[in-house]
């Protein structure tokens, strides 16, 4: 049987370097956020929506700060590891934009579309901040907790709105459509 040979850095990854890891994808996932939420707020018509994705664009800003904050008291320089997984939500999130006709239906998808990035979001700072308290990285697990903390937040609030009407309005529109079709 043929084994593979690792490499030094493979074999001696420490706990350590994947929550570095981990900060530098969520750095990368933070910047390619502040692309994509002015394309997402142009394209909404909700204006809850819209100003909620304006909101969201402040806010992920102050958490790329808080990152950058996170990266120095662990005396490491910030730095963006690519991240595939937010490229790929973020061109569902432009398909939708592209493909989905009518503002009610659009708008439902968009809040689907926001959901999958804090999903994504939640599970990589949720991970982070148990390995930086793990480790004792108290201040560092501090910062990334208060994101996290902001992310559960927005999706509640993308829950909110998709149940408080932009998902019965993109239904009453199915509803019209079938009516206009029976007539």
């Amino acid at each position: 049987m043929a084994t593979t040979k690792k490499s030094k850095s493979q074999e001696s990854m420490t706990l350590h370097d994947l929550l570095i890891t981990k900060m530098q994808s969520l750095y990368d996932v933070e910047h390619e956020i502040t692309k994509a939420l002015p394309k997402m707020a142009k394209a909404a018509s909700d204006a809850e929506l819209k100003s909620g994705f304006e909101e969201h664009l402040e806010q992920t800003k102050g958490q790329i700060e808080r990152l950058e904050k996170a990266f120095e008291l662990l005396n490491e320089k910030p730095k963006k590891l690519k991240s595939e997984a937010i490229r790929g939500l973020i061109a569902d999130g432009e398909w939708v934009i592209k493909n989905v006709e009518g503002s009610e239906a659009l708008d439902a998808n968009l809040i689907a579309a926001a959901q999958y990035v804090e999903h994504y979001e939640i599970a990589g700072y949720g991970s982070a901040v148990e390995w930086a308290r793990e480790m004792g990285h108290t201040e560092v697990a501090d910062l990334l907790e208060e994101t996290l903390e902001e992310e559960e937040a927005t999706d509640e609030k993308l829950n909110e709105l998709a149940t408080s009407g932009v998902n019965e309005r993109a239904n009453d529109m199915d509803e019209e459509d079938e009516e206009t079709k029976l007539m």
